[in-house]
């Protein structure tokens, strides 16, 4: 007997959803950073074993009041992400004190089965957790509610096992040697954005976007060249820094991560670009690959 199905993670930016998938499948996959709105398309994680095909749907976090066009695009992946689910994960962080009623009561409609995946358990005393699990008790029947910590792995084992009591049977979907639906291509355009929120603040990393002009794996080093789209001349400046000291540390700390994954050398190279209104530019978000 063989287990397969689609799991949707949903939730609020900055729940863990990313965290928690590249813990399952046990690669970095997935960008993580402190900052919102780190994901922005639906991607696919993979896990497999003998007898179990897992697919998660990594989505952007939910956004109550959309004000770009790309927000939109991020919107109609969640929205997609309901109907195709075998399995609904609603993920909340325990340490969050915003009021998510709204997304609960569009999650609680759908048949699915459901899982209430409390995230950060570790940061949290027991009447925390006790509290939070009496209001997902009231807001959704019979689901399983499950306290987990996506950054240690704590308890991530047991939300695995209960994964698989509930996936249908399904021969495989996929091939079971791969991690995930997108090519490296695209996961080096995600990993050199991910250092961007990690190394630039305030709009920056918002109003930023990663093309990948050229990727030539078939040498050595693997060859990898990046256009870093900014929307204002100000933002290309502050991506540069003085005597190109910022992009430099940006390309460090990226090829470092691209080189972990890839288990190769690296050569990046960057560019900037000011690009303005990416954001509100249909035409160039499809182009881009999101789902408008």
């Amino acid at each position: 007997m063989h287990k397969a199905g689609f799991i949707s993670i949903l939730g609020y930016p900055n729940v863990g959803k990313s965290t928690l998938v590249n813990s399952i499948i046990g690669e970095n996959l997935m960008p993580v950073s402190p900052k919102a709105q780190t994901t922005r398309q639906r991607v696919l994680g993979i896990y497999n074993d003998e007898h179990t095909q897992i697919i998660f749907s990594d989505l952007p976090g939910w956004l109550t009041n959309p004000q770009y066009e790309l927000h939109k695009a991020m919107l109609h992946d969640i929205e997609s992400a309901f109907e195709d689910a075998d399995i609904l994960i609603y993920m909340h962080d325990l340490t969050d004190k915003r009021d998510d009623n709204q997304l609960i009561d569009i999650v609680a409609k759908y048949s699915q089965p459901k899982i209430v995946v409390l995230n950060k358990a570790d940061l949290v005393d027991e009447k925390t957790f006790s509290i939070k699990e009496k209001k997902f008790k009231e807001k959704f029947s019979n689901v399983d509610i499950i306290a987990v910590s996506a950054l240690t792995g704590y308890n991530v084992d047991k939300l695995l096992e209960i994964i698989k009591t509930l996936l249908p049977e399904h021969p495989p979907y996929y091939d079971k040697d791969i991690l995930s639906d997108r090519y490296l291509r695209y996961f080096a355009s995600e990993i050199i954005r991910e250092q961007i929120y990690y190394l630039y603040k305030e709009e920056i990393p918002y109003e930023t976007e990663v093309i990948i002009n050229s990727f030539k794996e078939d040498q050595d080093p693997v060859f990898i060249e990046a256009e870093i789209w900014v929307m204002r001349d100000s933002q290309k400046n502050i991506i540069i820094g003085k005597k190109g000291e910022m992009i430099k540390q940006l390309g460090t700390n990226a090829r470092l991560k691209l080189e972990k994954l890839l288990d190769k050398h690296i050569f990046l190279n960057l560019f900037v670009k000011v690009q303005p209104n990416w954001r509100n530019d249909r035409n160039t978000l499809k182009r881009l690959g999101y789902n408008i």
